[in-house]
């Protein structure tokens, strides 16, 4: 027999066109028995011809289609997924920064900090961003090393001392009038689990070994070691030939957080590397990354702490190194000539620790009650109270306090 509609042969009792779908049960006058597949799939629809599972299969995709049309158009009309509206990253409108961003903006501008209104939403929460070096933030504490360092390599290029106290004002590394006040602290946590502090002394002070100045230089604010200065019991060769140098270069060194580690550079330190002398071509220079500090650089022979103005033993002291802006700041500002108390360390228990300098004594002779001491066995340190005008014998345990320079 053959289809009414399209004229497609199909087999006998056939209710439907197998090409078309069209109906030919009324010429076949067939039915599909109820019991059968065909009546289960029709879901028993009666009198009239079941629908054909294979065409029912293609009506349920078709009505899927619609289905699925319909929920996706409802579903962009009512922003169901999310994405209506949804723009290239560029055109999105970013929320204005915080009132507080803003307060810290105005202030930066105030002090000729201005920055983009991006670059300020972007460093709210600290200040904004330089537009030639690194983000300003609000104080020492809030940098990291790597951005420290970043700064410092602009410190060290500035120029002059001038110079380079204007980059540290900018980033907030000293006070609005230049200067250093005790404040410039930043936490430290040393490899063994020790909590401590390092402190700001100084800005572009330092000569790197590897050439120019070192921006900025740290000293430790408690002491992180007890040590002998020299195990043996000589200044012979002074710091540089010393047992404390040894250990600060090796287990000092490993105390070090990474992070810091990373960026500390190497300075040359001005020395009298004899000892008991009175040659003043006794002070030479050693490479150190990590060091103790010379009775010069603690202020003590600007001062008059140590020995005659006029003796060769002055003279010597008066070579290494120059005194750092931290002690010149305080004492100036304090104008008391006795307070050191920015160099005594807490130990921790109800006292102070006297700590080592790195300077040899360089005194030959007796005392002013006639007493000589021995030859060759005297460096200098810090008192308990701070100052930095005494000497003991080498094979002394005394704290170690170090400074550093990035």
């Amino acid at each position: 027999m053959f289809c009414p509609k399209c004229g497609s042969e199909i087999a006998e009792g056939s209710a439907f066109c197998g090409k078309c779908g069209a109906s030919v049960g009324a010429q076949a006058g067939g039915v599909t028995p109820a019991g059968s597949a065909q009546g289960a799939a029709s879901g028993g629809a009666g009198a009239g011809a079941p629908v054909p599972k294979r065409n029912g299969a293609k009506i349920g995709a078709i009505a899927a289609v619609a289905v699925v049309a319909v929920v996706l158009v409802a579903g962009f009309a009512t922003n169901w997924f999310g994405l209506a509206g949804v723009q290239p990253k560029e055109a999105v409108e970013v929320p204005a920064a915080s009132q507080g961003a803003d307060e810290a903006q105005d202030a930066n501008a105030a002090d000729g900090q201005s920055a983009d209104a991006n670059e300020s939403a972007g460093d709210a929460q600290d200040g904004s961003q330089d537009a030639d070096g690194a983000a300003v933030k609000s104080a020492v504490e809030a940098y990291t090393w790597d951005e420290l360092s970043q700064i410092s390599a602009e410190i060290g290029a500035a120029g002059d001392e001038a110079a380079a106290i204007e980059v540290a004002k900018k980033y907030n590394l000293c006070t609005p009038e230049g200067k250093l006040d005790g404040t410039q602290v930043k936490s430290v946590t040393l490899a063994d689990g020790t909590q401590t502090t390092v402190q700001i002394v100084g800005f572009a002070h330092d000569d790197k070994t590897a050439g120019g100045k070192a921006g900025i230089t740290f000293i430790f604010g408690d002491c992180i070691d007890l040590v002998d200065m020299d195990a043996g019991n000589t200044s012979v060769g002074g710091w540089e030939a010393s047992s404390a140098r040894s250990r600060l270069s090796s287990a000092g060194v490993a105390l070090l957080p990474d992070d810091l580690a990373s960026v500390i550079v190497p300075v040359d330190k001005f020395t009298n590397n004899v000892g008991e002398t009175e040659d003043t071509a006794s002070v030479t220079t050693t490479s150190d990354s990590l060091w103790l500090f010379s009775m010069k650089e603690l202020g003590a022979v600007e001062n008059d702490q140590i020995h005659d103005e006029e003796s060769s033993s002055r003279a010597i002291l008066d070579k290494e190194g120059a005194t750092y802006k931290l002690i010149m700041d305080l004492r100036s500002d304090s104008g008391d000539e006795n307070d050191w108390s920015v160099l005594a360390r807490d130990d921790g228990d109800g006292g102070y620790w006297y700590w080592w300098g790195r300077s040899p004594n360089p005194y030959r002779g007796p005392n002013e009650y006639g007493f000589t001491p021995s030859v060759n066995h005297y460096f200098m340190l810090v008192s308990y109270n701070g100052r930095p005008s005494f000497s003991t014998e080498a094979n002394g345990q005394l704290g170690v306090v170090p400074g550093f320079c990035i």
